[in-house]
Parts: C-alpha cells; sequence; structure tokens
C-alpha cells in the first residue's frame, strides 16, 4: 500500500468516526432538545437542563458534520474535536454525582452510558488523528 491510499484510508476512516460522532449528537441533541417534557420525566433532567444540552449537541453535530465533510481533514479541528470529547466526557461522568441535578435512574445510565459513548469517540477520533499523521 502506498503511502497516498494509506492517508486516503486512514482519512476515510476518520471521516466515519467523526460522522458516527455526529449522528449520535443530533439523535441525543433531539431527544433532549425537541423532547424535554420526555426528559424531564424519564431521566429527572430538567428542560432548563436539557434544552440546552440537547442544543449545545445539536451545534456539535453540525461542526462534526462539516468538519468530516472538508476535502482534507484539518488537524486542528480534529484536535479540537478530540478535546471537546474529552471535556464532554468528564462533564457527563460528573453531573450526575454533582447534586445540580436529580436523574432517574434512567438519568444516571444514560449519563454515564454517554460518558463512556463520547469518551469512546474521543479516544477512536484520536487514533484515526495518529494514523492520519504517521
Amino acid at each position: 500500500m502506498t503511502a497516498t491510499t494509506a492517508t486516503a484510508s486512514a482519512q476515510t476512516r476518520l471521516r466515519g468516526i467523526l460522522r458516527l460522532d455526529a449522528f449520535a449528537c443530533a439523535g441525543f441533541g433531539l431527544l433532549l432538545a425537541a423532547g424535554a417534557p420526555l426528559a424531564e420525566r424519564f431521566l429527572g433532567l430538567e428542560p432548563a437542563w436539557a434544552v440546552p444540552f440537547g442544543v449545545y449537541l445539536l451545534g456539535c453535530a453540525v461542526a462534526l458534520g462539516l468538519i468530516a465533510g472538508y476535502p482534507d481533514l484539518v488537524r486542528g479541528q480534529v484536535i479540537g474535536v478530540v478535546a471537546n470529547n474529552v471535556l464532554a466526557a468528564a462533564a457527563m461522568a460528573a453531573l450526575p454525582f454533582t447534586g445540580l441535578v436529580e436523574l432517574t435512574l434512567a438519568g444516571y445510565a444514560l449519563m454515564l452510558g454517554g460518558a463512556a459513548l463520547v469518551a469512546v469517540f474521543a479516544i477512536a477520533e484520536e487514533a484515526g488523528l495518529k494514523r492520519l499523521e504517521a
């Protein structure tokens, strides 16, 4: 495999991960922003938390889609995505234990599961960036 082929393959894989991340953000963002009453009932996440969090996730989805769609992936943008995901995973993992929100059991599960998923995306995107730079 030539260096150009390896680079193209690494870009294709990283784009796929970024797009999956975008779809996950869009889905969870829509759930929280448009379904705030359901989020409150089933998760215990009040609309004052659910709507801004959902809008943030929708913005992330748009940014991820744009970054994944560039002809050549930009290293600094991917680093920004990884940094955002690391911070988001930490915040989602910590929020249930701060006393700021009174989550249901399902809310705890969704927050902690979401934190784990975001951490996996951060790891996969970081690995993809390293493959791209190799």
